[in-house]
């Protein structure tokens, strides 16, 4: 698999926020939510930490993580993505936007002000990760090792790719219906005929990622059709 692949974005931020926050789709929005009950329930002493979120978009997750965390750090590298988090980032007291590549994650956010860091990234973002997603998700474990915090990623499941990437994706029109000479069903790759690229990660590779980023592995939740690791190094 190509590890920087390429996408081609051809959207609105309006339209990508409609889709997220008032979706129809009962798998994505199923997802979505227990994403949030994971880290609103599985997180312990929340409220004594830092939660950074890695590739934050617009700030979907801000609402819940400004209420469970002591502090918020949202990194984000789109433009676009960064205007619109930046400007929900002001309705939270506790919270703080950083535009930049994650994959230079200690550089960015530095140790002033972080206590007890929980790293997640959610919603596939390493799925259609700009740059190495290997680089990112070997950043987060050093960054939350060396603060002897956790990790927290979450992303789809390639073995439920054949059955759910075209309920996920079809539907969703500037997204676009798949290119079946460039989806590859066995390796959980969706490439649309508009050129929308992500991955969907196989045992193979969730082990990858589990050995990036070293650590104590608290919980796997294999969900349908998601997963949710999360590592600590405390």
């Amino acid at each position: 698999m190509n590890n920087s692949i390429k996408l081609a974005y051809n959207w609105s931020v309006s339209d990508y926020i409609d889709l997220v926050e008032n979706t129809s789709n009962p798998v994505l929005k199923k997802y979505e939510q227990e994403e949030l009950d994971y880290l609103k329930t599985q997180i312990e002493n929340s409220q004594e930490k830092t939660f950074i979120d890695v590739g934050g978009g617009y700030g979907r997750a801000l609402p819940v993580l400004a209420k469970i965390a002591r502090n918020v750090i949202s990194v984000e590298i789109n433009d676009s993505m960064f205007g619109e988090l930046e400007k929900r980032t002001r309705q939270y007291p506790n919270a703080v936007a950083i535009k930049g590549d994650a994959n230079n994650l200690s550089a960015l956010v530095g140790k002033g002000g972080v206590v007890n860091p929980v790293l997640i990234c959610l919603q596939n973002s390493i799925g259609t990760w700009e740059g190495d997603y290997r680089e990112a998700v070997a950043e987060m474990g050093q960054f939350a090792r060396d603060n002897h915090g956790e990790v927290v990623i979450s992303a789809w499941r390639a073995e439920m790719f054949k059955d759910f990437a075209t309920k996920v994706y079809g539907p969703i029109e500037f997204v676009g219906k798949p290119d079946l000479s460039k989806t590859d069903f066995e390796n959980g790759i969706y490439v649309s005929k508009k050129g929308y690229t992500t991955h969907w990660w196989s045992p193979k590779k969730r082990e990858e990622i589990r050995k990036l980023l070293g650590g104590r592995t608290v919980r796997e939740t294999l969900g349908t059709p998601y997963f949710i690791l999360h590592v600590s190094y405390s």
